[in-house]
Formats: C-alpha cells, structure tokens, sequence
C-alpha cells in the first residue's frame, strides 16, 4: 500500500501584495502625521516670534513715554522741538536738575536731558533709536522688531495741534510679522500687525494739572 500523503496546509504570513499595501497605508499616514507637525511647529515659532516682537515693543514703548513725560520740565514750554519733531521723530528737551539748585532755567545740556527717538531703516529692518545730544554717544536701538513709529500731538482735549502746543502726546509702535509660506498651501500664514500705544501727558509749565 501506498503510504498516504499528508496535505501541505497554506503556510502562515503576508504575501507581497498585502505588505505593497500595508507599507503604502503606512507611508501615507506617516506623510499625514508629518504634515500636520510641521504646521504645529510652524504655529509654534510664528508665535513665539510675535510674542517677542510684542514684547521688544511694548520695552521700548515704555523707555520712550518714560521720557517724552518728562518734556518740558523745569522749562518755560513744552519742551519739545518742534523743527525736529514730526510724525514718525521727536526730540524732547528737559531741565531735570532744575529742583536739585543745578543749571539755570531752560539750561538743558546735561546727559538725559536733550533726546531724540526715531525710527530708521537699517538694511532692511526697520530700529526705533534713541540719540542722547549732550552725551556724544551714538543713537542706540531701543527695538529691532518693529515696523513702525506713529506720534501725534495733542492738546488738552485730545484736538491734534502742532509738536510746539502739544500738550499730550500719542505714541503708537506697529509690529509686522510677515506672511510664512504661500496661500493655499500646508503650513501658511497670512501677515499680521500688531500695535501697542501710549498716551503721555507733558510735564510743562503750560499744564495746571497732571
């Protein structure tokens, strides 16, 4: 008798067509996966950016109402110079040892006394610099990421008046962070602006109130 053969049963596995469509669902999740967490870290570091730029304005913006407030103080007018003073430059003048007995009236030629704020372009970004006259230092940068500088004179009922009547003044600091990526594509975003603002009350002798 012949001996009686023994099946062979279907041997356990994938076969090359179920692992071509496993690797290519796999690829394609990856590449998904992939997608979206470039686009979290491009979120990510446009925020951080606008957060820094905020921040960087928001200082200068401080350093710069601090010092326009002292205008005019311990001088006859305002203090400001109204042939250097425009719409995006000021330049303040103030008598600050006029208390202490130090220099007469309307002398302003100690450091911290005669400044100049200004927003220059420099090699293709835009810096709010602050020149102190009487020190013999160069202007130095207040903020590098900033995108612009608006200053508005007022008087005493917000009426817009020239730099030499003003008795308020309205400092406003723009922040532009550009567009990333192309429209319509994974990871953009469109520019946007930000603006941080102040309104500073002149310390001059033209004031009855603070």
């Amino acid at each position: 008798m012949k001996p009686a053969q023994q099946g062979r049963g279907r041997e356990a596995g994938f076969s090359l067509i179920e692992l071509i469509i496993a690797m290519g669902l796999t690829l394609t999740v990856m590449s998904m996966a992939s997608i979206l967490l470039a686009e979290a870290f491009g979120v990510r570091t446009r925020e951080h950016t606008r957060v820094e730029a905020i921040a960087d304005a928001q200082r200068a913006l401080n350093i710069l109402s601090r010092e326009v407030a002292n205008s005019g103080f311990g001088l006859d007018g305002n203090g400001i110079v109204a042939a250097d003073s425009g719409a995006d430059t000021i330049r303040v003048r103030a008598n600050l040892n006029s208390f202490g007995g130090a220099g007469a009236q309307n002398a302003t030629t100690d450091a911290d006394e005669d400044l100049i704020f200004s927003i220059i372009d420099n090699g293709g970004e835009r810096l709010i610099y602050r020149h102190d006259v009487n020190s013999g230092v160069p202007p130095s940068p207040l903020a590098d990421r900033v995108d612009s500088l608006e200053i508005v004179y007022l008087d005493e009922d917000d009426a817009e008046v020239a730099p030499g009547l003003a008795e308020k003044v309205r400092l406003t600091i723009g922040v532009l962070l550009p567009q990333v990526g192309v429209a319509g594509s994974p990871g953009h975003q469109p520019a946007s602006r930000t603006q941080v603002t102040s309104e500073v009350t002149l310390r001059n002798g033209n004031l009855t109130s603070y």
